[in-house]
């Protein structure tokens, strides 16, 4: 039990400092700043998924991986900050980088001097890498810049990390205090279905709490909004996370890095907001649209 408590401790510590830190910076009232931030932490946690890859002896082609996740996360700044009267081209550009990365990949492979013996594992595993991080992570971006936006930002920020953050803290605490049954030992053995239950039972919690005191935060949204959302936000949590111990798992590793105490890397980070964030840009999107 010190142990546990020792890991809980330093997790606890490390979570609020460094959430502390995003959260600053997010609710600063400046855009450049937290989208240099959101591009940093998702070109990091990418660069974590093609070291893991390697870490299986699976080649991997990481730097025009990374280099076309940066495009993304370059073109989406300039529109959704920068040039907000492009909106509607945003879903353009990323078509074209998805192009790019496509053809780019499968012409290096065509043209690489060096036998690499699994090709199709090599191409599958660089689009993975993107899809699964740049393109998952914009839809932060979406929520946090979107033009015209009917919604408080600053509030949907908050509320996304805090639903998303409590689910994942309130999973550890309670399957770490109180979890008897294994959810998906194959996949996950430190998780239980106690820990799943008490993290969605605090997201619905928080998420009725920050609804009701906010109500200009989301316009319109009331306790069925609340508790549906708080729901989903934490099964897509869930299973942000569960993705994230397959990739792991299969690599034999505990965490994707080393440099945040108790937490590991920057994929370790955000792998449930990959998930959470997308769920709730759409959620949001056909409840109350965008301007």
């Amino acid at each position: 039990m010190a142990v546990t408590r020792s890991v809980l401790l330093r997790r606890g510590i490390s979570t609020l400092l460094l959430w502390g830190v995003v959260l600053w910076i997010l609710l600063s009232g400046s855009k450049f700043w937290p989208m240099v931030l959101l591009s940093v932490f998702g070109l990091l946690a990418q660069w974590e998924f093609y070291l893991i890859q390697r870490e299986k002896k699976l080649r991997v082609f990481k730097k025009w991986g990374v280099f076309c996740g940066f495009l993304l996360y370059l073109g989406c700044g300039i529109i959704l900050i920068g040039a907000p009267r492009y909106i509607a081209r945003i879903d353009l550009l990323e078509q074209a980088i998805f192009v790019l990365l496509t053809m780019g990949v499968l012409i290096r492979l065509v043209l690489s001097k060096e036998t690499i013996e699994t090709p199709v594992v090599t191409v599958a595993l660089t689009l993975l890498g993107f899809f699964y991080i740049p393109f998952l992570f914009t839809f932060f971006a979406r929520l946090a810049f979107w033009p015209g936006a009917d919604y408080q930002t600053s509030f949907v920020l908050f509320y996304l990390l805090a639903v998303t953050k409590f689910c994942d803290a309130g999973a550890f605490a309670v399957g770490s205090f109180a979890g008897r049954h294994k959810l998906i030992p194959r996949i996950s053995p430190g998780k239980t279905w106690e820990g799943f239950a008490g993290g969605v039972v605090i997201s619905v919690a928080v998420s009725i709490l920050l609804i009701h005191y906010f109500p200009q935060g989301l316009p319109g949204f009331g306790l069925w909004d609340a508790v549906c959302l708080g729901g989903l936000l934490a099964l897509a949590s869930v299973v942000g996370d569960l993705a994230e111990s397959v990739v792991k798992r299969d690599a034999q590793i505990k965490d994707s890095g080393r440099f945040i105490p108790g937490i590991g890397g920057a994929l370790d980070l955000i792998d449930s907001i990959l998930f959470t964030a997308p769920v709730f840009y759409f959620y949001v999107q056909f409840r109350i649209g965008f301007a």
